[in-house]
């Protein structure tokens, strides 16, 4: 069973050391890359959960990848005044291929819900891909707060900013990928920036104007205090975060998934009316809905269907 392989601290600072193979070289070129960039405060390698691995691997194959092993780094980085945590995660041969980059957006909010594990993102790496990822300000250790679509989302952008400084990965264009809340991310990111060559988004709220009413107060309040304040008193504020009403404006090709009615947080109408704007405005898409489904990506196939649509829009370098 392929694994991620997992350096500590100890190893990466050996490597540094002395690196003596070629497989080291490369450890030690993303280390150096991540180490130096202006925007980088701190670079960690992770540990991972080997059983968790082993289930992803799984997970992948039955998939339709051929997984790669991987490696990855805990970066603290500057965002506006903030300091923010992600992660970046890259095949282990990647020094030998040049792979893509794909910014991967986390669902949920804070650390209640939905918070970015070390296994998840390099689950994406294993994939064929350079990828980078928000924590989001406020989140894990990082300063500031986050907003739910607002400020926060330059703690996305700022992540193509610093995969210009990879060298190694494929230039000319970025992936993007998100979940939920980070498919609206996704969205106002392919609103916002014209370096995302193509988009995917699962299960992603685009009008929260409905959005707010269709959930339970909990999440309301999460909303509020996120937003802060309701649709009634904020409206501006929750258009600016509901891709329907500026579907015009979207300059990547989106390929929008969704479950049924299992998923009980995000209702397929968001899906399907973003699909029926998009098509009224000739913006490049396509829809796959999996009715048997829930909330969580897990078990659909639509990993594989994202892998595909990347493919349908190569990043030539």
């Amino acid at each position: 069973m392929r694994r991620i392989l997992a350096i500590p601290a100890l190893v990466a600072l050996f490597l540094l050391v002395a690196c003596s193979t070629e497989a080291d070289a490369q450890i030690l070129d993303l280390h150096t890359t991540l180490y130096e960039h202006e925007a980088i405060l701190e670079a960690i390698p992770v540990e991972l959960n080997p059983l968790v691995i082993d289930a992803l691997t799984e997970y992948l194959v039955a998939s339709g990848f051929e997984p790669r092993d991987a490696i990855i780094y805990r970066i603290r980085y500057i965002s506006d005044a903030y300091e923010v945590i992600g992660y970046v995660a890259a095949p282990i041969d990647y020094f030998d291929h040049k792979y893509p980059i794909l910014i991967y957006n986390r669902g949920g909010n804070t650390e209640m819900i939905g918070m970015l594990t070390p296994e998840e993102v390099a689950m994406i790496a294993m994939g064929g891909y350079i990828v980078l990822a928000s924590q989001y300000r406020g989140v894990a250790g990082g300063t500031g707060v986050e907003q739910f679509g607002g400020d926060d989302i330059n703690d996305v952008l700022k992540l193509i900013d610093i995969s210009e400084d990879f060298d190694f990965a494929r230039q000319g264009g970025v992936y993007m990928f998100g979940g939920s809340r980070g498919g609206m991310m996704t969205y106002i990111a392919s609103r916002l920036d014209d370096r995302i060559v193509a988009a995917a988004v699962w299960a992603a709220p685009t009008n929260l104007l409905e959005h707010f009413h269709e959930r339970q107060s909990f999440y309301q309040h999460v909303l509020i205090t996120r937003i802060g304040g309701t649709p009634d008193e904020l409206p501006d504020e929750y258009i600016r975060r509901s891709a329907i009403f500026w579907a015009n404006e979207i300059m990547a090709p989106i390929l929008i998934g969704h479950g049924g009615g299992a998923d009980y947080r995000v209702a397929t109408h968001h899906a399907t009316n973003m699909a029926e704007a998009l098509e009224r405005y000739g913006i490049p898409h396509r829809l796959s809905l999996h009715l048997q489904a829930g909330h969580d990506v897990i078990g659909t196939g639509f990993l594989h269907e994202v892998d595909e649509w990347f493919r349908q829009h190569p990043i030539t370098d």
